[in-house]
């Protein structure tokens, strides 16, 4: 496979050609998925929307589910089983007919999609280490960022040719395509690892460990990081600017031309396509942590001057408003990457994938809260917008510093305070000390301090 720049990762090319197969189908079929049951159905958009909310709301709870799986079975079983879960909910849409059958499918799309944030970020620990899981991370999001444009472009001129017709192609070929992606996920190998012993455990107890295996309760009542995964749902509110907030901000409230939403997301996609892995490269030596933090104070700053530009002329606005967005872009670029190998790196390998369950229920809570304030606060006009997610901003960097340095280590020991008992974690444990180092394979385990999705 040729480099064009991924990390150097076991088995790149079938990883890599996988989520560019995957997401190139998702990209040709998302512009007509809503429309799809309006084409093939007599039901109205009020009907269909609840029908779809229904369905994403109860796949919600699979997201814990997931979690468990992908302990209990591999990361490799439930992302193969994501993408066969996938092309099931999308062969069900030709025969949703009704209000029922649209739920259900939609419920299995989205349990796929539950299904394989759970288990894709687990899958890249088990292949890569230290700083590359960073790289790899940001690699996969600008591959996911190209196919989904170019999906959706494709999308576009198969409608213009083929009309109404166009639909019934292009979610065969998403069905296809997640298929494909599953043939190639079921070849990659995996290296078989086992949890190493508990930190501190003594030679006794590590030759007849009598403690029950980590679960649930462990990940729970580990409140650093419970706690940032809080903070972080937070930070992800600042991710609806783009195809949320800022189409009608931009059209109601700054009475801009139709077209500028258009452009603002496009010039966000492009960024992210042509700096991510360049950018994730420059900030390898930041610390994770510190990088989360700073993306919470720049989307700070992008809402400040997204309130600020609302007092210029229109032409002055739109030339104003790209640097915002691109501020923006880069808020997002140096986050993503850091939280996803964040919390990868520091869950114990026991139950890795209940931790990255647990984060990635990050965006589906969000997301079910942000359609509400969006709707609320453009109602009352661009200081209430501007206010209200910059200080859910603040409030997730406030958060986030607070609590990701105390995200313990995984499965290591480290050095024990005079006094302590063994295996507790030091309360100052240096992790984003750590950062700027490359530990290499021996260490995968190890939290260098310092997703995507999409």
């Amino acid at each position: 496979m040729i480099s064009l720049g991924l990390p150097r990762i076991p088995q790149r090319g079938r990883i890599f050609s996988s989520v560019f197969i995957d997401t190139f189908g998702w990209g040709l079929f998302a512009p007509l998925a809503f429309l799809y049951f309006s084409y093939n159905t007599g039901l109205s958009f009020s009907a269909i929307g609840s029908a779809v909310s229904a369905g994403t709301l109860a796949a919600l709870p699979t997201a814990l589910l997931a979690g468990w799986l992908v302990d209990r079975f591999s990361p490799k079983a439930v992302l193969v089983s994501s993408n066969l879960v996938t092309a099931l909910g999308y062969g069900l849409y030709p025969f949703a007919s009704e209000w029922t059958l649209i739920a259900v499918a939609t419920f299995l799309v989205m349990a796929g999609d539950r299904l394989y944030w759970a288990s894709w970020p687990v899958i890249v620990v088990d292949l890569a280490s230290g700083r590359k899981l960073d790289a790899t991370y940001a690699a996969v999001g600008t591959i996911k960022n190209f196919t989904v444009a170019t999906g959706a472009l494709a999308s576009s001129g198969l409608t213009v040719v083929l009309g109404h017709g166009a639909a019934d192609l292009v979610l065969a070929l998403n069905v296809v395509t997640s298929l494909v992606a599953a043939v190639l996920l079921a070849g990659v190998r995996i290296p078989a690892t086992r949890p190493g012993p508990e930190p501190g455990a003594t030679e006794e107890e590590q030759e007849n460990p009598r403690r029950p295996a980590p679960g649930w309760r462990d990940a729970f009542t580990d409140h650093a990081f419970t706690g940032f995964c809080f903070f972080f749902m937070l930070l992800t509110f600042a991710w609806a600017l783009p195809s949320t907030i800022l189409p009608a901000y931009s059209v109601e409230i700054m009475e801009l031309p139709d077209w500028t939403p258009a452009l603002f997301l496009g010039i966000n996609s492009v960024a992210i396509m042509l700096a991510q892995m360049p950018v994730t490269a420059r900030v390898s030596h930041v610390p994770r942590q510190r990088l989360i933090v700073r993306s919470g104070l720049i989307f700070v700053v992008v809402f400040t001057g997204l309130y600020l530009v609302t007092e210029v002329p229109a032409t002055t606005a739109i030339v104003v408003l790209v640097p915002v967005m691109l501020t923006f872009t880069l808020g997002e670029m140096i986050s993503l990457p850091a939280a996803n190998a964040l919390v990868a790196s520091s869950a114990p390998a026991a139950i890795r994938g209940r931790y990255m369950s647990l984060f990635q229920l990050s965006w589906a809570v969000s997301g079910l809260f942000i359609p509400l304030l969006a709707g609320f606060v453009l109602d009352r006009g661009a200081l209430w917008v501007c206010a209200a997610f910059g200080g859910i901003a603040l409030l997730a960097a406030i958060g986030i510093q607070a609590t990701a340095y105390r995200i313990a280590p995984a499965d290591r020991p480290g050095p024990t305070p005079r006094g302590a008992k063994p295996g507790t974690p030091r309360p100052d444990h240096p992790s984003d000390q750590a950062a700027s180092l490359d530990p290499g394979p021996s260490e995968s385990t190890r939290p260098v301090s310092t997703k995507d999705v999409t």
